[in-house]
């Protein structure tokens, strides 16, 4: 570790009475980040890709609602960036949010202060360029004057900044001097973190050793929180954790669905000639694994309806449902549309019912369906429901009802960037609530004989099994038929899990 720290600036303001642990909010006498997403007063290309990176993680840092999905798309919306930019935009947003743990820890160790005690810009600052330099390899000189540069930008009074510009360039320039790129496999090293193309070992950092500290070290080499790396080593080998976590933070593979009438084989040669690559995705019907980078709008056959993105696993759990010619089927937790695409395309579905939450999500189901032209197979409704499951009655029963529940996303930490930072016992324990309530409302609308399908994209037993069983234990006219449970990786999908059950006379 580097021991002569930059001085403390006027910015990095002390706050004696903040919360002791690591909360994303700024210090509590520091005003607030005064801009929206698009920029007042400036055009979004008057920011450099890196300015645009730290602005948005500004953004996100303060905001306690917002996910970097939608401010991202926000921004992009509004400029006209290059396709490459773009993608390098994404790339400094997401993983700066995704590897948050590890970036934070890091900066403590070549800060004068703690890290939660900078300033707001200089904090996002400071995370841009340690994710550049350490994770993405980029040179020091660019990691460093490239990113002073973009956070100048925010300012009007360039002047002004002078005296942080100064301490986030010692900041990165220690960091900098401190980081040895490995290529080689460190097997369970304690001097460095996991980054895409190997390790990267820092000088000064010394994680805790021996079997006794295990989860804190690989919690900071891989960026998860301590309390899910705790919960997989109860459960699986250390093995299989180990890839689990690994796999968490490369980019996520991107599936399409075709429509039972078009040819995979077609498909394949199409995409081909127009420069793609896709091959048939092993273990799920009529599903491409399509080449990384591949924008989905550019894929032929997108504007003409001929497929959809899903999940591997999400559509393998949506087709343990059974086919039954003339269903009428509910969908309690549509958007955004995937599984019930999946039942609607595969047919027997006589009417549909789709629910959800609010109106912006009903519309993004149907503008999928209507893509699809699956909106042509029956009579589909959608309806937008209170946040309380158990205020909902329609005055009919259902021959199969669909449960894809709110969850805590840990078996798609790949794709859902902020949810390994919201885990915790109390949001799973809040969750499990809303999945028990869920399922009584759909048992209150199955038809006797009819199939109720429960899932998750978690692979958190409290949120799984053991809503099942409590569910069981409650309703006796219930007989389990099946579960499923996928990890993070099996067939080169998501993790996951289902259960099916029947409404039986007792």
């Amino acid at each position: 570790m580097n021991t002569d720290r930059p001085p403390r600036t006027s910015s990095g303001r002390e706050d004696h009475n903040a919360p002791d642990d690591d909360d994303v909010d700024a210090p509590e006498l520091e005003p607030p980040y005064p801009f929206a997403v698009m920029r007042q007063g400036c055009g979004a290309t008057s920011l450099s890709t890196r300015g645009a990176a730290i602005h948005l993680l500004t953004l996100w840092e303060q905001s306690t609602h917002a996910p970097m999905d939608q401010l991202l798309g926000e921004y992009l919306d509004g400029c006209d960036l290059e396709p490459s930019d773009r993608g390098f935009l994404a790339e400094l947003c997401y993983g700066s949010v995704r590897i948050r743990g590890s970036i934070r820890h890091l900066a403590d160790k070549f800060m004068d202060r703690p890290f939660q005690d900078a300033s707001r810009t200089v904090r996002s600052a400071i995370a841009i360029g340690i994710y550049q330099r350490v994770w993405l390899r980029t040179p020091s000189h660019a990691a460093v004057t490239e990113t002073i540069n973009g956070w100048r930008q925010l300012f009007d009074d360039p002047e002004s900044t002078k005296q942080d510009s100064g301490y986030i360039n010692a900041v990165l320039r220690s960091v900098c001097e401190a980081v040895e790129d490995i290529d080689e496999d460190l097997g369970d090293p304690i001097d460095a973190v996991r980054v895409p193309a190997g390790w990267a070992r820092i000088r000064g950092l010394r994680l805790q050793a021996g079997k006794s500290g295990r989860i804190q070290r690989w919690s900071i080499q891989t960026s998860h929180p301590p309390e899910l790396v705790r919960r997989w080593l109860e459960r699986y080998p250390e093995a299989q954790v180990r890839e689990m976590l690994e796999r968490n933070n490369q980019p996520p593979p991107l599936f399409i669905v075709l429509r039972q009438n078009r040819e995979l084989d077609h498909q394949i040669r199409v995409m081909e000639r127009a420069g793609m690559q896709a091959r048939v995705a092993q273990g799920s019907p009529q599903t491409l694994d399509v080449k990384r980078g591949t924008p989905v709008e550019k894929i032929p056959g997108f504007a003409s309806g001929d497929f959809w993105v899903q999940d591997l696993t999400a559509r393998r759990l949506a087709l343990r449902m059974p086919r039954r010619e003339g269903a009428r089927l509910l969908d309690l937790c549509a958007a955004p549309g995937g599984k019930l695409a999946t039942l609607l395309d595969r047919g027997g579905i006589a009417r549909a019912f789709g629910c959800d939450l609010s109106q912006q999500k009903l519309q993004r189901i149907a503008d999928n369906l209507q893509r699809l032209q699956l909106h042509q197979v029956c009579p589909i409704h959608l309806m937008e429901v209170d946040r309380d499951p158990s205020r909902l009655r329609i005055d009919e029963s259902f021959d199969q009802v669909l449960v894809d529940a709110p969850c805590s996303n840990s078996g798609v930490l790949n794709r859902r960037h902020e949810a390994r930072w919201r885990f915790s016992p109390d949001v799973v324990t809040d969750l499990e609530q809303q999945q028990l309530a869920l399922l009584k409302t759909a048992i209150r609308h199955l038809a006797l004989g009819g199939h109720l399908l429960y899932s998750t994209c978690s692979v958190e037993p409290q949120e799984n099994q053991d809503v099942i069983r409590r569910t069981l234990e409650q309703n006796t006219e219930l007989r389990l038929i099946e579960e499923v449970e996928v990890l993070p990786g099996d067939l080169g999908g998501d993790g996951g899990y289902c259960a099916l059950m029947q409404r039986v006379n007792r």
